[in-house]
Formats: structure tokens, C-alpha cells, sequence
């Protein structure tokens, strides 16, 4: 079971009937299978209008959140990925199967299949962006540095 949210929408991926439904944040069914025909999905995420599902053992495939296929095999030939994060234009699977994350682009593109690789069984990924007000804290503090530096001397 995964969950990904857009808006008010809540997509939850269902590996025993290899289904994905979609519901309103309050609760309401939109439709209990919005895409269906999966072979054991096993991870899923949400980034905007985008659904990135591992389909099968293998496969990642693109998916729009109103349920029209984009590309059913946007990324092929891994060894059971398990979970997935979106950083701007690039997709970071974890590989269960053989303890690699790869990096490839939202477009499918390979960037690196083994970025980090030796790992033993990963199943969870996370990129953490710091919010805007952390951003401004850290400019401000960066150019006090800055004007500091340069009216000591």
C-alpha cells in the first residue's frame, strides 16, 4: 500500500488488486480504480499532475493523477524498486533487488543506475528541500558573512 497526495486528491496504490484509486482528502471515493492492470506494484509517487508507479518487478511507469497512461515503461530493467523521490527534473529509485539507488531524469533518461550502490535491501528514499524561509535565513546569514568579512579588513 502507498499513498501520494496532489491538492485535494489522495492516490492510494493498492499491490493486492494492482489498482490505483483516487479519493478526496474529506474522504470521498473519486474512483476505487483509476488505473488498474498492475502485476505487483510496489511504490508509487506523486510530483504535481505525475504518477510514478512501479508496475512490476521492473518497471516504472508515468501516469497522469487523471489515470491516462503516459509512458506504461518510462524506466526498465531494474531490480525491484521499491521506493522513489522527485528533486526538480530527476527521479531517485531505490533497487531492492540488487541495493542500488539510480538517478534518472522525470523524462526516463538514465542519469547514473548505480549512484550509490553496496546497500543492503533499500527501501525508503527521502530528499529533503529546505522551505523558502530556511533559504532567505541562510542568504541573509551569507551576505552578513559577506559585509563583515569585507569591513573588518
Amino acid at each position: 500500500l502507498a499513498l501520494g497526495l496532489s491538492g485535494n486528491d489522495l492516490f492510494v496504490l493498492n499491490a493486492m488488486s494492482g489498482t490505483v484509486g483516487e479519493y478526496t482528502t474529506s474522504g470521498a471515493t473519486v474512483s476505487a480504480s483509476l488505473i488498474s492492470g498492475f502485476n505487483g506494484p510496489q511504490g508509487m509517487l506523486v510530483d504535481g499532475n505525475d504518477l510514478f508507479i512501479n508496475t512490476d518487478p521492473g518497471h516504472i511507469g508515468e501516469y497522469t493523477t487523471s489515470g491516462a497512461t503516459v509512458n506504461a515503461t518510462l524506466i526498465s530493467g531494474l531490480s525491484s524498486p521499491t521506493a522513489m523521490t522527485v528533486e526538480g527534473n530527476d527521479l531517485f529509485v531505490a533497487n531492492y533487488g540488487n541495493g542500488t539507488i539510480g538517478e534518472y531524469t522525470t523524462s526516463g533518461a538514465t542519469v547514473n543506475a548505480s549512484l550509490v550502490s553496496g546497500l543492503i535491501n533499500p527501501d525508503g528514499l527521502v530528499i529533503e528541500t529546505p522551505e523558502p524561509s530556511t533559504l532567505a535565513l541562510i542568504g541573509t546569514g551569507t551576505a552578513a558573512l559577506f559585509l563583515f568579512r569585507h569591513r573588518v579588513k
